[in-house]
């Protein structure tokens, strides 16, 4: 994938991953009963734009790593 395409896409992913944080928030407020299955939903959407669409990504170009180069950094981090 070519590095702008790329660019264009990590920032849409970061749209959405703001919009599932501003769900999470909402949910929190939901009773306990019914907080549960939507934050399991919500963990697996998470989940999934970081392994199945992010991560590809920045495998290819770790420059758009949205944690950073502290992150890069890391000799622990699981890549």
């Amino acid at each position: 994938m070519d590095h702008s395409t790329a660019q264009k896409l990590m920032a849409v992913y970061e749209r959405m991953a703001g919009a599932m944080n501003e769900a999470n928030s909402l949910i929190r407020t939901l009773p306990d009963i019914e907080q549960t299955e939507h934050l399991h939903g919500l963990g697996d959407m998470m989940g999934n734009l970081w392994i199945k669409l992010q991560l590809p990504v920045v495998r290819e170009h770790s420059d758009l790593d949205p944690d950073g180069a502290l992150f890069q950094q890391n000799p622990n981090r699981q890549r």
